[in-house]
């Protein structure tokens, strides 16, 4: 049988973008509860959908986390990723404007990782073995990354990209009408 899979040096720019994309737009995830209550109690706005927008963007975040390291793993690489934590006193509205440059940053990293999978496709013969996909070379077996999956979970992650985009640039102007009022 032969399956559609990706170059090794298409997988190697690949990794490479996604870790960019890792380091790039993560960095602050697990801030958003420190940023949420930082509104609520020292600049006392407490508005119900952008707390929820807020939450909401943390915990896609935190997935997208996942599913890019898996992707790293799959590829053959290994994620690297660095957690920076906010001050205490933080400019929400100067951070979700430095968060909506690192998103735009996000969305073009991962649709060029895409570009990069497409442009790196090739067939090769493979067996299934126990519901895996693998090649034989030298002997050995390894597994194979099927390029259509690779594609269709970055093809997700573009969408959800696109609306991190949206949350965010929603989230600086309901911030900036509630600081105005």
């Amino acid at each position: 049988m032969k399956i559609e899979t990706i170059k090794e040096s298409g997988k190697k720019a690949i990794v490479e973008l996604l870790n960019k994309q890792l380091q790039v737009e993560y960095a602050k995830i697990l801030n958003y509860p420190r940023i949420i209550d930082k509104l609520i109690i020292a600049d006392k706005i407490n508005d119900e959908q952008l707390n929820k927008d807020l939450e909401r963007l943390g915990k896609e975040s935190m997935k997208h986390t996942g599913w890019i390291g898996e992707l790293i793993t799959k590829l053959g690489g290994k994620p690297f990723w660095v957690i920076d934590v906010v001050d205490r006193l933080v400019d929400v509205d100067n951070l979700l404007d430095h968060q909506l440059k690192k998103e735009k940053l996000a969305l073009s990293l991962c649709q060029e990782a895409k570009r990069v999978a497409e442009k790196n496709k090739v067939k090769v013969q493979v067996k299934d073995f126990f519901g895996r996909l693998i090649r034989m070379e030298d002997e050995l077996p390894y597994d194979v990354v099927n390029a259509s999956d690779i594609i269709s979970t970055l093809e997700r992650i573009i969408i959800d990209e696109q609306h991190h985009i949206k949350l965010v640039h929603n989230s600086i102007a309901t911030l900036n009408m509630l600081m105005n009022k």
